[in-house]
């Protein structure tokens, strides 16, 4: 029997047999149009593996605020319910368009060798901040044999991609947003990724007002709005609807949703096939339902 010796730095780093990322396309059919969303394949990329380590490392010692952001819908939905709101309260959802590939990479370098910074040493942020310009400069792509190279935007598909979102984006929040919640013209911000939910008073601002300052934060980023309808907005898999005093959240499925779960009689484990179930169930009992739900719960 083979002894399990620890990975080397060298295993840990390099990608065995490394090739140029390639570009998928998939299709949003959920949306008008049904628009291209780029996919990238970056496990076979050189700098994977690195990109992964530095990863981690990143969120073990740089420590984001997450201020503004949520982990889940369900948590959200037990932040919405406790909320008092009146009259004047109203809600909409702003989505930043195409997020990863708009990021502007020197910008957000600079954003992060401050905040680490805050609890490391010179000599190792400089180490982690080359070795981070190194991977984020192969942000390169291939498509129909020919090899493309973005002038912005991390690496869709790469490991650290997300991270640098966040890095930039709390920046930003954090910069700006404090601002609106004091002057309460913005009662509640909270974001997921690229999604935004705002509930602010229309006696001080209004949606038109809301996307035209959104959209001059950055020269890189892009605001849709989804103002609400008839006093409801969904956001990701909640509908969301505003009472006199209070809010009220309920199940939303895209309406792309087919509800297919594997079939038992399919070659797969058992615990495949009841996965969704348990999602299922777990969410109609954790999320805070309104009465129009509520037959769930008497299951």
């Amino acid at each position: 029997m083979q002894p399990n010796y620890p990975e080397t730095t060298h295993q840990i780093s390099n990608t065995k047999k490394p090739q140029p990322p390639t570009l998928n396309a998939q299709l949003k059919l959920r949306k008008p149009g049904a628009p291209i969303q780029p996919v990238v394949n970056y496990r076979t990329a050189p700098s994977y593996k690195l990109a992964k380590k530095l990863n981690n490392t990143l969120n073990k010692h740089l420590l984001l605020d997450n201020h503004y952001t949520i982990r889940n819908s369900t948590n959200l939905a037990n932040d919405l319910v406790k909320l008092n709101i009146n009259d004047k309260h109203q809600l909409i959802t702003l989505d930043i368009k195409d997020l990863y590939v708009s990021i502007p990479l020197k910008e957000t370098i600079d954003i992060t060798r401050t905040q680490f910074l805050k609890n490391n040493n010179t000599q190792t942020t400089n180490q982690i901040i080359n070795l981070l310009e190194v991977i984020l400069m192969q942000n390169y792509f291939v498509f129909q044999e020919q090899i493309y190279q973005p002038n912005k935007g991390v690496a869709m598909g790469s490991p650290i991609s997300g991270t640098m979102a966040e890095i930039f984006t709390q920046h930003l929040e954090d910069s700006l947003i404090k601002h609106f919640l004091d002057s309460k013209s913005i009662a509640f911000y909270s974001r997921y990724v690229d999604d935004i939910l705002i509930i602010y008073d229309s006696s001080h601002t209004n949606p038109n007002a809301i996307t035209q300052y959104a959209n001059t934060i950055h020269n890189n980023l892009q605001i849709n709005p989804t103002p609400e309808n008839a006093g409801q907005i969904n956001f990701l898999d909640l509908t969301i609807t505003r009472k006199t005093t209070n809010l009220e959240t309920g199940i939303f499925c895209k309406p792309t949703t087919t509800n297919a779960t594997i079939n038992y009689l399919s070659n797969h484990p058992l615990e495949h096939k009841l996965a969704a179930y348990h999602y299922y169930i777990e969410r109609m009992f954790k999320l805070p339902l309104n009465k129009e739900n509520q037959i769930y719960n008497r299951l």
